[in-house]
C-alpha cells in the first residue's frame, strides 16, 4: 500500500494511502510526497524540502478566552472594586468586557484594560502580570 502526504506551505495538511496511481496536486502551491516507507512522517508535522526532513507541528498560541475565563482568574474583590467604580474610564472598559463573547488576550485594548485596571487601583502590576497568565494558560489549555 502506497502512502502520500499533501504538503501546503511546509505544514503536512493530508494524507492519501491506497494502491494504483497516487493522486495529483491541485496546483503548484501543493507538494504531494510519497512518504511510503517512512513512518515517522505524519499530518500536522512540518517539511523541510532542502533537507527532506520532517519536524514538530508548529505551536500554535492561543489568545481568546471567555469572559466567564477572564472572572474567574478574579478574586471577588477585585470583580466587585471594578463592576462598582464609578471612575468613567474603568465604567466604560467594564461594559465593554461585559459585552464581549470573547476576549483576545493579544489586543492591544485588552492590554490597555489591564493597564487601566493597574492605574486605577483596582490590582498591582504584579497581580496584572498574574490574571495575564493565569488567562493564557486557560487558553492554551
Amino acid at each position: 500500500m502506497k502512502r502520500q502526504l499533501q504538503i501546503k506551505n511546509g505544514i503536512v495538511h493530508g494524507e492519501w494511502q491506497g494502491g494504483g496511481a497516487t493522486p495529483v496536486p491541485p496546483d503548484a502551491s501543493w507538494l504531494f510526497l510519497d512518504v511510503t516507507n517512512r513512518p515517522d512522517a505524519q499530518v500536522g508535522m512540518t517539511y523541510d524540502s532542502s533537507t527532506d526532513t520532517f519536524g514538530p507541528a508548529p505551536v500554535v498560541v492561543r489568545t481568546l478566552v471567555t469572559p466567564s475565563q477572564v472572572i474567574s482568574v478574579l478574586t471577588a474583590a477585585e470583580w466587585q472594586i471594578a463592576t462598582t467604580s464609578t471612575d468613567a474610564d474603568v465604567v466604560w472598559a467594564m461594559a465593554q468586557f461585559q459585552l464581549a463573547q470573547r476576549v483576545d488576550l493579544a489586543d492591544p485594548q485588552f492590554a490597555q484594560l489591564m493597564a487601566g485596571l493597574v492605574s486605577k487601583g483596582i490590582v498591582t502590576a504584579a497581580r496584572a502580570t498574574d490574571i495575564q497568565s493565569d488567562l493564557m494558560e486557560l487558553a492554551n489549555a
